[in-house]
């Protein structure tokens, strides 16, 4: 006797599949919309499932807040692929504004609603951390070394650069993304100037 797959248990592990990243893409759309913190109900809608399906995939946030973080970490790389282009410092500034602008620009939402769950989420905060330091390792892999040993000037380009800056200049202080990006091209060019 031939054992022959088992299609319904095949089709059912497919449409949960198909369910849970509909679930998470219902999430990130939420929230990029400005929904930061969106209940299970507009999530079930938006996603087209019921809303048992999506407590019986994410029984808890944790788990929920993982698959988001994995699911962004995937535009992040696209953007990471390119290196930074240019031949002198400035140059390589320039381009990584340019590149951080657009990545910041996508991840915000993102980056503002687990800024509201970052006191009830383990995982947030440590994600939180890690992205900060991630920020700061792409910073040291174009400077020129004499920058980076320069710990005042190092922290103070960091901080200018930072998602937490872009999130300031955009939603804060209501700059376009062009003015934005001037803004930080600005900062950065003066705190290199010799």
């Amino acid at each position: 006797m031939v054992n022959r797959p088992d299609t319904h248990t095949d089709g059912r592990r497919t449409r949960g599949l198909i369910n849970r990243q509909q679930i998470v893409q219902a999430l990130i759309d939420l929230t990029c919309e400005g929904v930061m913190s969106p209940t299970a109900e507009q999530v079930s809608e938006r996603a087209g499932v019921g809303l048992r399906t999506v407590f019986r995939h994410f029984d808890d946030m944790e788990t929920l807040y993982r698959e988001i973080s994995a699911a962004m970490d995937q535009k992040v790389l696209e953007t990471l692929k390119k290196p930074v282009q240019g031949d002198t410092v400035e140059e390589r500034l320039l381009h990584a504004i340019e590149r951080r602008a657009s990545m910041f620009e996508q991840l915000m939402p993102m980056q503002l609603s687990s800024l509201v769950h970052l006191h009830e989420s383990a995982y947030l905060r440590e994600q939180q951390a890690r992205n900060v330091e991630m920020q700061r390792f792409l910073l040291k892999l174009f400077l020129p070394t004499h920058l980076v040993a320069d710990k005042p000037l190092f922290e103070a380009l960091d901080l200018c650069l930072s998602i937490e800056t872009w999130i300031r200049l955009r939603r804060d202080q209501g700059l376009s993304v062009r003015s934005a990006k001037q803004v930080m091209q600005r900062c950065a060019l003066q705190l290199i100037k010799p």
